[in-house]
């Protein structure tokens, strides 16, 4: 049985012929915080990312490293010992491991670096670590502009790479999904996400006009209620408590609801693939959603056929409008878009599709 350590997910103790064990950076780090309430506000970020972010670029990681951080390299010492001898090392969320480390000491393992925040990140945690990884995987086809991921990956480096659909989890599939599934639901809209960057001024945007007719929920700071808060800096209320989901009810939640709204965090035409992306039409919910770059939207769920693309949040506003009165509509790409997810997309099928190749870069 192959080792992996797939950094960011469950222990599983054989997946398909695999053992996957996980590692946590963060439990060598103290959870105390010298961040401002402006700060809190400005970035989103809770206590646990507070800590995430001492190390979650290559800058922070190479002076923890230089500067021989005590905490820092008896991680890093743990980290050598623990996977010296595995077979994979995929780092699925973000590298914290020093690249000259990576090279000197973990020679054995095949690493596999993730990029997962791009744009917003490549030249932050992706690029300045590639060197010392044997791949990569990227989970937005969409790069930037006119470019799709594939080419641009390739100019870094020239190093294997592969698209792994961000399922990082599996969905519950209902017992029956017959015709009714798709039609009979109580509910319009539904948008679950953490307010990150400019998302909260569209949400404000989407909720006055929707009203209750919109359903909003995620871990919002503040108990819920950082949209009050965000008055203190002179930002745009959002005048509502927003609450988080347990899995069960956010699973019900879509199974009821029409109408998935989604958006990526770049306000132009750059990433697409979000964790929403692939949520919203496994439930059986029709998604409205922005583009990505050179179309790549187009690559995960065929416009008009799996889903519907908007080029301006004014438009996504007129679309759902538009498929809550054309029911017909709505239920045949809801359909399609549900039947792609379960063809091409859960989770297992492609976590062993990653792992598989990763564990063939060296032959």
């Amino acid at each position: 049985m192959k080792k992996v350590c797939l950094f960011n997910f469950a222990p599983m103790e054989n997946f398909h012929g695999y053992r996957l064990e996980t590692f946590d950076p963060l439990i060598y780090f103290s959870k105390g915080s010298h961040w401002s309430l402006s700060d809190l506000i400005v970035s989103g970020l809770n206590g646990y990312d507070q800590r995430r972010a001492l190390f979650a670029g290559a800058a922070g990681v190479d002076r923890l490293y230089r500067e021989r951080n005590p905490n820092y390299m008896r991680m890093v010492g743990d980290f050598i010992d623990r996977f010296r001898d595995f077979d994979l090392i995929v780092m699925g969320t973000y590298n914290f491991i020093h690249p000259e480390v990576l090279a000197r000491e973990l020679k054995k393992p095949i690493k596999i670096l993730g990029f997962v925040d791009d744009p917003l990140s490549t030249y932050v945690r992706g690029i300045p670590y590639l060197w010392a990884f044997d791949g990569a995987f990227f989970i937005s086809p969409g790069y930037i502009e006119n470019q799709v991921f594939d080419d641009a990956i390739q100019r870094w480096g020239n190093k294997p790479a592969m698209w792994w659909p961000l399922v990082a989890a599996p969905f519950t599939r209902p017992e029956k999904a017959d015709e009714n599934f798709f039609r009979q639901r109580d509910g319009d809209v539904v948008y679950v996400g953490n307010p990150y960057g400019p998302k909260v001024d569209k949400l404000i945007r989407l909720k006055r006009h929707f009203g209750d007719r919109l359903r909003i929920h995620g871990r919002w700071q503040f108990k819920g209620y950082l949209g009050f808060v965000r008055g203190l800096l002179g930002k745009p209320v959002y005048p509502h408590r927003v609450t988080s989901l347990a899995p069960e009810e956010r699973t019900q939640l879509y199974w009821r609801t029409k109408i998935g709204f989604n958006m990526h965090f770049s306000d132009h035409p750059y990433e697409t693939g979000n964790m929403r992306m692939y949520e919203t039409p496994a439930h059986g919910m029709l998604m409205v959603c922005d583009k990505a770059a050179a179309n790549a939207h187009d690559r995960i769920f065929k416009s008009g056929t799996e889903a519907v693309y908007y080029d301006s949040f004014n438009e996504s506003i007129e679309l759902i409008e538009h498929y809550l009165t054309h029911d017909e509509e709505r239920v045949r790409i809801a359909q399609a878009g549900y039947e792609r997810y379960w063809k091409d997309y859960e989770w297992g099928r492609n976590l062993k599709k990653l792992l598989d190749w990763a564990s063939m870069i060296r032959h």
